[in-house]
């Protein structure tokens, strides 16, 4: 059998405030926009894009998020990708997700030093 890999590694600023809610089974997740920026040339001209991801934070990591992230937050993420859907008005509405698995705060304190709030966990840690 072959080995897949999902992975995805971002670095960017979030876009707001993280959105945190409580599922009916009373388990923690965070949304959070990430802005990803990037350049290329076009006819000679620099041209700058940037592209919005959404994450998505679980249990003791969306409370992380929650007590840390503000609008301008510089952070890594890695995490995995998961599409899936939903409708409005009778219209399916494609998502895709980056479901963060680890993620450092990159922003500096106020006196130059890196920010040492940052959290890695296990899969098994995302239902507490």
């Amino acid at each position: 059998m072959s080995r897949s890999v999902n992975r995805v590694i971002l670095v960017g600023n979030a876009g707001a405030d993280p959105d945190v809610r409580e599922t009916p089974s009373g388990s923690t997740v965070a949304h959070l926009s990430l802005a990803t920026n990037r350049t290329y040339q076009q006819n000679g001209q620099e041209q700058k894009k940037t592209e919005w991801h959404r994450l998505t934070f679980w249990a003791g990591a969306a409370r992380t998020i929650e007590k840390w992230v503000r609008k301008g937050t510089r952070m890594y993420v890695e995490g995995r990708i998961e599409y899936g859907s939903y409708d409005r008005d009778g219209v399916t509405i494609p998502t895709t997700d980056v479901v963060v698995q680890e993620f450092v705060f990159l922003d500096r304190k106020p006196n130059g030093e890196s920010s040492e709030v940052g959290v890695d966990y296990e899969e098994s840690d995302l239902l507490d």
